[in-house]
């Protein structure tokens, strides 16, 4: 909503859309729905360098910062933080002592801040299968696994070639 030059505290009519942002974003939160505040640069009501010092200024998800991070950037603790943009020349970056991420390929941006947390459970891939039964099985263990494998092709599964393989003694245990 406002410039890099913008300072003090946000006036009308903009503290006002800066609290509903902020109240809509809160209710989404406790109602788990999906919306989202990007903000680029720095956020609405945020000082350059001290961040969201009245309390008052928008908590993004996500911040794109641009050229280079701002002070105030220190301050952000949502989970997705980028810099956009190739516009430092070398010669600037060195002048003022920037350390600047390298950019992969052509991007116009890179991924910065902490990194995102994952749930590895989430990744999990679960197969439903029959009922494992030790009469059913063949006696010969390679081509129980050819019927497993060409199983899992014919069944379409993303990695038919994914397996574990675990061990036991006669008593059951690894």
């Amino acid at each position: 909503m406002f410039g890099f030059s913008y300072h003090g505290s946000p006036r009308p009519p903009f503290d006002g859309l800066i609290q509903m942002l902020i109240l809509s974003h809160n209710y989404d939160q406790t109602r788990q729905k999906s919306s989202v505040i990007v903000s680029v640069d720095i956020p609405s009501g945020w000082h350059v360098e001290g961040g969201d010092v009245g309390g008052e200024g928008i908590r993004p998800d996500m911040l794109v910062s641009l050229t280079a991070p701002k002070l105030c950037a220190k301050k952000f603790s949502g989970p997705h933080h980028f810099l956009g943009g190739r516009f430092v020349p070398p010669s600037i970056a060195e002048k003022y002592k920037l350390r600047l991420p390298s950019y992969p390929g052509t991007s116009m941006c890179v991924r910065i801040g902490k990194p995102q947390k994952i749930d590895v459970s989430a990744l999990r891939e679960n197969y439903i299968s029959p009922e494992f039964l030790e009469e059913q099985v063949d006696s010969n263990p390679i081509d129980q696994f050819r019927k497993w494998f060409d199983e899992a092709v014919t069944a379409g599964l993303r990695e038919p070639n994914a397996m574990a393989l675990s061990t036991a003694g006669k008593n059951g245990k690894p």
